[in-house]
């Protein structure tokens, strides 16, 4: 796979292995990040193949290693590989509302009270979770 790692990652954690998140003071590696583009759109193409190809193999973790990941690694692996899938909706999401303001149509219902507080909901654990995770790995918001 071009995704190596997360395939190699999952089948550690299949086998029972347990990984820890590693951050020393001073960096032990330091890689190179694309400097165009080109290069970054290149290498986001790479990586979302790679999870596809994980998805449609004997590897997927929708049922591949049962009874060795607990439900939350489960979760995290299925949802990397199907990310990817995710540009679906986000191209209708972007190209829908030019639509509408061409045709002069509006295709979306009005929304319901109760639809509208589970979009909040939904939009605050969102962001409470991206906010747990800065405190936890020790990172500012100025260094992120």
């Amino acid at each position: 796979s071009v995704t190596e790692d997360i395939l190699t990652g999952f089948k550690m954690h299949c086998r029972g292995w347990r990984s820890i998140y590693c951050m020393p003071k001073l960096p032990a590696f330091k890689g190179s990040a694309p400097i165009n583009l080109s290069d970054r759109l290149n290498q986001v193409l790479r990586w979302a193949l790679g999870s596809v190809e994980i998805f449609l193999s004997r590897h997927c973790p929708i049922w591949y290693g049962y009874g060795h990941l607990k439900w939350l690694e489960r979760l995290a692996y299925i949802n990397t590989i199907v990310y990817p899938l995710t540009s679906l909706p986000l191209i209708a999401y972007c190209t829908l509302p030019a639509i509408c303001l061409l045709t002069g149509k509006f295709i979306m219902p009005s929304i319901s009270l109760f639809a509208s507080f589970f979009f909040i909901s939904l939009f605050l654990a969102i962001f409470i979770t991206g906010i747990l995770e800065m405190r936890w790995s020790g990172v500012s918001i100025e260094e992120w």
